[in-house]
């Protein structure tokens, strides 16, 4: 499977996790769960995600620490998710490169919208060379004949 087909979900609470991995799935994606920032280290290695759907409190670390670590193994794309979206987080979001922050709680057609406006900066060349694009000519998610990076979900109206 393309490594753009790929999301890991890092968070802590089982069943949302889980609620994600599904939708994802159902939407042709391979998504793996890691709840913790060392498993999501690990995952990601192995895995090679396209992108990350990171939560910003873990047991063991900071969501931006567990992205730390990841980026220093892989690179891709993050969206992170909080309950708590303080001008401090959003800042900290941006010092680390993070597309796109979800409040929580969020509805699946919101997190669907967020991962469309995040795909978008990527083509698929860049995310399977785990870069943001550099030139203009690559800003679209995907070429016309490529596969399409988000799988089955609709495109947002």
């Amino acid at each position: 499977m393309a490594q753009s087909r790929k999301v890991l979900i890092v968070e802590d609470e089982e069943i949302l996790a889980e609620n994600l991995q599904a939708h994802f799935q159902r939407g042709g994606w391979d998504a793996r769960i890691a709840a913790t920032g060392k498993s999501a280290v690990i995952a990601a290695s192995e895995f090679r995600p396209g992108m990350i759907l990171l939560d910003y409190h873990l047991p063991d670390m900071s969501g931006f620490e567990a992205l730390e670590a990841i980026r220093a193994v892989h690179c891709c794309s993050c969206v992170l998710m909080t309950a708590h979206p303080a001008d401090t987080v959003r800042a900290e979001a941006e010092r680390h490169g993070v597309a796109r922050i979800l409040s929580k709680p969020f509805s699946m057609a919101g997190l669907q919208t967020q991962l469309w406006e995040t795909a978008a900066g990527f083509c698929v060349k860049c995310f399977e060379n785990g870069r943001r694009p550099s030139r203009p000519e690559c800003g679209g998610f995907a070429p016309p004949k490529a596969p399409s990076v988000l799988g089955n979900f609709p495109k947002p109206a």
